[in-house]
């Protein structure tokens, strides 16, 4: 991979297997990529069903869609538990059996290989999303929330930290989607021009998300993007990404689907640590790696004695 001063991108020398050139020049220049049959339609059925019952939705009774109204992140069930499912669509099912289905497919190893380079990959444990239609009669579900309102990047974009790692983000559509369905929304080619871009922000700009004048013009470039059930949607970290509305008639049914490479030094950009995380989903990989070391060896970090085992980091 070579750095593009602003982010990293692999310098491709590699055969595909899953992906065409047409499709790897597209990824290159768009950022983002719309991947059609990652799965078979089947797995994606059951997930889906999965979700619903998880959800508690039927949808012979359109009430219960909107059953759950509490937000994940800041409200509480009566016993203290966090709830799993609310307005912003997210679903905090992660270890559903018809969602190792999908993490497990040969097909999803082939298209992140082609993207990375490597068959040495590891896979992300992410949640689902289940987000129905905007209506009058259920306002609260008209609000997604702070954290899922509007376009963010889920890595910091501000210049001291170019450049940006080459991380792949993924969602699974599980059913049909339209643009209007309430589908990912992204800015395409952003990472090609976000130097340029950051140099008419402020220097204290937030590293999250675009904002003011800025939020909104990169909100009316950004594209909703639609695709057939059993789809993957692959973009990398540096586009501007988030929810839509859906003003269609069905819920949005998916899965957050990634995968990372187990040696990530390559695709970090030279100024970072070889052991440093890749992404969210790395970091949290790495921070269990870590908990478990003190958990079996009772170990307390760098200051460990001597002749104590190694850090369960990362291995190339």
């Amino acid at each position: 991979p070579v750095s593009m001063h602003s982010f990293v991108w692999p310098n491709r020398t590699w055969p595909l297997a899953a992906l065409t050139e047409t499709q790897w020049r597209s990824w290159q220049d768009e950022g983002y990529l719309v991947v059609p049959d990652a799965v078979p339609l089947r797995l994606a059925r059951a997930a889906a069903a999965a979700v619903r019952e998880y959800v508690g939705a039927d949808d012979t009774n359109r009430s219960s869609w909107y059953t759950n109204v509490l937000d994940i992140y800041e409200d509480t069930l009566p016993d203290g538990k966090r709830p799993h499912h609310g307005p912003c669509g997210m679903v905090q099912m992660f270890h559903h059996s018809s969602l190792w289905a999908l993490r497990q497919h040969p097909r999803v190893h082939e298209i992140f290989a082609d993207l990375y380079g490597t068959r040495r990959l590891f896979v992300t444990v992410d949640r689902a999303h289940f987000k129905p239609p905007v209506t009058t009669e259920h306002p609260a579900w008209s609000d997604a929330g702070e954290v899922h309102s509007g376009l963010h990047w889920d890595v910091n974009t501000r210049r001291e930290n170019w450049p940006l790692p080459y991380s792949i983000q993924g969602v699974l559509y599980l059913e049909d989607t339209a643009a209007a369905q309430g589908a990912l929304r992204l800015v395409p080619g952003f990472h090609s021009r976000l130097a340029a871009w950051d140099a008419a922000q402020p220097a204290d700009r937030s590293s999250e998300r675009p904002e003011g004048e800025a939020a909104a013009a990169l909100d009316a470039e950004a594209l909703s993007v639609g695709a057939a059930a059993a789809s993957l949607v692959v973009w990398h970290s540096a586009l501007p990404h988030g929810p839509a509305p859906n003003t269609q008639s069905a819920p949005r049914v998916s899965a957050y689907l990634s995968m990372l490479p187990v040696d990530a030094a390559p695709f970090l950009g030279a100024q970072r640590a070889a052991d440093a995380p890749l992404s969210m989903a790395d970091a949290g990989t790495l921070a269990y790696h870590e908990e478990q070391r003190q958990l079996v060896y009772g170990l307390g970090g760098e200051s460990a004695a001597a002749g104590t085992p190694p850090r369960l980091r990362r291995q190339s």
